[in-house]
């Protein structure tokens, strides 16, 4: 595959993380190409607006209960209890934000961890990004405002099954970009 990309300049490499096994392949290759090619890595991980699912929610609880206190998010039964009956409306927010938040969370986590499992490449540097929204379009806006030469993508990610409907991130990207696209099992 490297011969493959002889000749072809890379400066900046964007690999998106979700932690996905084929995401963790992504992060690997990309580091592979930056130390290669001398190129920047840009790690992204785009936080979408899909409901928490419960593996997330105990994940955080588990793993960062003591950094969401810190920040104010309660716990379901801690701010159910803080409403009363009549405060539905209230405490459907407070869970909206706090999903928000721990999704957040989340993400700068896997971002940390991401960064660290890339280590210290020889002759190229990295950073992070977390972005917000629709992760397709964040990652290919942050592939354009970022002047990248090359997506890297796991070919799927931790989607649910909407995706298999309407088309996976993966796809989208491939489809939509106008640079490079590496698509990693």
């Amino acid at each position: 595959m490297l011969e493959a990309l002889k000749g072809f300049v890379m400066k900046k490499i964007l690999v998106a993380v979700d932690g996905s096994t084929h995401a963790d392949h992504a992060l690997r290759l990309s580091a592979d190409l930056a130390e290669k090619y001398q190129a920047e890595l840009l790690i992204v991980h785009v936080v979408d607006d899909k409901p928490l699912a419960n593996e997330e929610r105990h994940l955080a609880d588990v793993e960062f209960g003591e950094r969401m206190k810190s920040l104010g998010i309660k716990e379901t039964e801690e701010a159910l209890a803080g409403y009363g009956a009549a405060g539905l409306g209230g405490y459907l927010r407070s869970q909206s934000d706090r999903n928000s938040a721990i999704k957040q969370i989340l993400g700068e986590e896997l971002l940390l961890r991401a960064k660290d499992d890339v280590g210290e490449l020889d002759g190229a540097k990295s950073q992070t990004i977390l972005l917000f929204g629709d992760p397709a379009e964040q990652i290919l806006q942050a592939a354009e405002s970022n002047d990248a030469n090359l997506i890297v993508i796991g070919s799927r990610g931790l989607s649910d099954l909407k995706g298999l409907w309407l088309g996976s991130v993966s796809h989208k990207v491939s489809n939509l970009s106008s640079i490079n696209v590496v698509t990693v099992r």
